[in-house]
């Protein structure tokens, strides 16, 4: 139990657990939000996950049918499962895009545009393409291009999301949110 305090005084509750810049309002189309981190994708996560969903397409997991053919399988390397790819740019952009997120409501116009290899560092970048209000008064619906790059500044992933974000909450008497 949190000890009751003096008015003024901040308690655990009163501090935000999200962002304060990226509530519906925060967005414009046209803006592009290059998201600060970057994630090195090792060869244990890419196996782990390839194995976890049952992937069935050697390209990801047989080294010695890369071997056999390196013309063909891109100099003999085993090229990391496109989900993961997905979930690692998806989680890079996160808090800058989706931190006030409700749901995602939709992924379309996917593509991968280049192989990502185990030991490929990832990045990501969003532009806003579209807002427009929600069913719901609380939230307001934000389209999204995203883009995976990787550490030689090449797109390897391209995909439009579209999130409902929840609209700014309003200030409470005392001039706090």
């Amino acid at each position: 139990m949190i000890a009751p305090t003096t008015r003024g005084e901040a308690t655990p509750l009163d501090r935000s657990l999200t962002r304060s810049d990226n509530y519906f309002e925060d967005f414009v189309a046209g803006d592009v939000i290059v998201h600060p981190r970057g994630r090195t994708i090792g060869e244990t996560e890419h196996m782990a996950l390839t194995n976890v969903v049952l992937n069935t397409a050697q390209l990801h997991f047989n080294q010695a049918l890369c071997d056999a053919d390196p013309k063909t399988y891109f100099d003999g390397r085993r090229v990391v499962f496109g989900g993961l790819v997905l979930a690692f740019v998806c989680g890079l952009a996160s808090e800058e895009t989706t931190e006030n997120a409700i749901a995602e409501l939709s992924f379309d116009e996917g593509r991968h545009k280049a192989p990502v290899f185990a030991g490929d560092t990832l990045f990501a970048e969003s532009t806003v393409l579209e807002t427009r209000p929600a069913d719901r008064p609380d939230a307001g619906v934000v389209k999204l291009r995203l883009h995976g790059k990787n550490q030689r500044g090449e797109i390897v992933l391209e995909i439009d999301r579209e999130v409902l974000v929840k609209r700014r909450p309003a200030p409470t008497p005392g001039g706090t949110r």
